[in-house]
């Protein structure tokens, strides 16, 4: 008992000290989240802290490895990926196309950026933008990688493809 009583007070100790912190370096605007976040979880304010910093060296560990660059191109693959991976179990012939097309346009545009990696480096907050367009590609409300099939895709390519008159009716 003794020990779980020690440990309880160095419990108490860093969660004061973290309350500490918050309240004396802490914008305005963050402390009433976390306020917020306290009244429909008491005990998670801390954790909340203790997970932001832990996080940031892990972030800072992938800005130093590959830069922004890198943190792009996962976060252009590890959600689409783990996506498609589901769509495969499902019969969700929309789904499918969604993913399917996704990959396409991400192919497509790596082998693009490779080629053009001149060009692609003078562009300012280029790499903003290729994160852009990934999360509306693959983001669940926009279906960007649907549209993409469906207006480019499907009325230019397919028929060039199929070599039928068949993609080009369902075009139309």
């Amino acid at each position: 008992m003794a020990e779980k009583d020690v440990m309880m007070q160095t419990l108490d100790q860093v969660t004061n000290t973290i309350d500490k912190g918050i309240e004396d370096y802490f914008p305005p605007g963050a402390k009433e989240q976390l306020k917020s976040l306290e009244a429909v979880h008491p005990l998670l304010k801390q954790a909340y802290v203790v997970g932001g910093a832990a996080l940031l060296p892990l972030l800072l560990v992938f800005y130093i490895l590959g830069g922004f660059k890198l943190m792009v191109n996962l976060s252009g693959f590890i959600y689409p990926a783990y996506k498609s991976l589901q769509a495969i179990s499902n019969n969700d012939l929309e789904e499918d196309k969604q993913w399917l097309t996704y990959w396409v346009v991400y192919g497509t545009f790596s082998i693009l950026e490779s080629v053009m990696s001149f060009v692609t480096e003078m562009i300012p907050y280029y790499n903003v933008f290729k994160l852009a367009m990934f999360i509306y590609l693959y983001h669940h409300s926009t279906k960007g990688a649907s549209k993409v099939y469906d207006k480019i895709l499907l009325p230019y390519i397919v028929p060039l493809i199929s070599g039928s008159k068949k993609a080009e009716k369902k075009a139309e």
